[in-house]
């Protein structure tokens, strides 16, 4: 990911990007069995909540 902005910093342990990194695999499937409504714009994942992603965009 090569834009490292994120809009809530404080929570960014907890957004997808850094799941992915952490390899926490489990944790992660969990935020994607709800259909997606925000994308990420630094690192594209797709997901229910936007407070799980760095920059979110509605979808």
């Amino acid at each position: 990911m090569s834009d490292t902005s994120c809009v809530d910093p404080d929570k960014h342990h907890l957004h997808v990007c850094e799941l992915k990194a952490k390899e926490l695999h489990e944790e992660v499937r969990k935020l994607f069995e709800e259909p997606p409504k925000y994308a990420c714009t630094n690192c594209g994942a797709k997901v229910a909540h936007p407070e799980n992603v760095c920059s979110p965009k509605e979808i």
